[in-house]
């Protein structure tokens, strides 16, 4: 720019002319020049962010790093906390539904207090306000129905319908209703039903067999007159019957108090005795926990124990031939010796 101007002033350029030609390039020159300032102090400012971030120490740098992982923690916190809220509800409502219950007529060395006591932590059956159980009364039908709606919590198989001569008031209604669609139990033809009647052990079965559908033996281990070969009543079983009744030994159901090999089919159901079928065929549809009882009918362990007492017999009577065939001959012998004697 010096030299444009000293060249003009040698050539006879007029100051005035100068200034004209010079004005407009200096300010085009100024302007380029703030222009140009902000960009590079952008770029300065950049160069130096960049400058520092490369000298920051390493720990500062970490937890930059932290600070994003802390975001993600967070949101993985969250996740853990829906999924623990989750499992904890599903254990409290387990828990709720398990109480310790303890009947004034139930000791601990009863036959039947381990199938009452299981069942009523679990609310499938309940004893009086005077906290008794009862367990030697004859069970009522409405009671029976009680049990079962609670015990399987079956999918309906018919209609609800109106039982005529119940009243909606009575306290097991409900029940009686629901065992009914569940088909538990059945009404007369005109719709009726007794719910204080009590049930005979062969009622009691082929109901609960056949709701269950537990009316075929599956086993090809045994024939059905097999199974029922264990019970010193089998013949009194109705033969239109027989097949369930092995179906039930068959899954474990049948609990015989006081004799293990006795049905009693026609007498009258406890409520100790519908407690420990009901128990043990929730256990057979892996509803509970196998428990052992002496009571419980298992064919397989009774035919091992047929097995084992016939050969022990066979060794007995083997035992005993010999040894009174030594004594036979010491008392010829004593024989011979008096007549040598006279």
């Amino acid at each position: 720019m010096g030299q444009l101007f000293y060249r003009l002033l040698l050539n006879g350029t007029s100051l005035a002319t100068l200034v004209a030609v010079v004005a407009p390039l200096m300010t085009a020159l100024t302007a380029l020049t703030f222009t140009a300032q902000p960009a590079s102090a952008a770029t300065l400012t950049a160069d130096a962010d960049a400058t520092q971030l490369a000298e920051l120490p390493d720990q500062q740098l970490k937890d930059d790093d932290d600070d994003d992982d802390d975001d993600d923690d967070d949101d993985d916190k969250t996740e853990h906390q829906e999924t623990r809220e989750s499992t904890t509800t599903t254990t409290t409502t387990t828990t709720t539904t398990v109480t310790q219950v303890t009947y004034t007529d139930v000791t601990t060395d009863y036959w039947a207090s381990e199938f009452i006591y299981r069942l009523a932590s679990i609310d499938i059956v309940s004893g009086y306000p005077d906290g008794e159980f009862l367990p030697n009364t004859y069970l009522t039908k409405a009671h029976y129905a009680a049990m079962v709606t609670k015990a399987f919590n079956k999918r309906a198989v018919r209609e609800t319908v109106n039982i005529r001569n119940v009243s909606q008031f009575y306290w097991a209604y409900n029940a009686l209703e629901a065992a009914y669609a569940q088909g538990f139990i059945d009404l007369t033809p005109d719709n009726t039903f007794d719910p204080e009647a009590n049930m005979t052990k062969l009622e009691f079965f082929v109901m609960l067999a056949q709701a269950l559908d537990y009316t075929e033996v599956t086993s090809t281990t045994y024939t059905v007159e097999e199974l029922l070969s264990v019970f010193t009543d089998a013949d009194t079983i109705p033969t239109e019957y027989r097949v369930i009744i092995a179906a039930l030994v068959e899954k474990g159901v049948i609990v015989n108090y006081p004799t293990l090999t006795r049905l009693n089919l026609f007498e009258r159901v406890t409520r100790a005795e519908a407690s420990s079928f009901i128990y043990q065929a929730m256990a057979s549809k892996s509803l509970v926990e196998t428990i052992y009882s002496e009571y419980i009918v298992d064919v397989v362990g009774l035919f091992e124990e047929t097995t084992t007492t016939t050969e022990t017999t066979v060794e007995t009577e083997t035992t005993t031939d010999v040894t009174v065939s030594g004594d036979d001959d010491d008392d010829d012998d004593d024989d011979d010796d008096d007549d040598d004697g006279d």
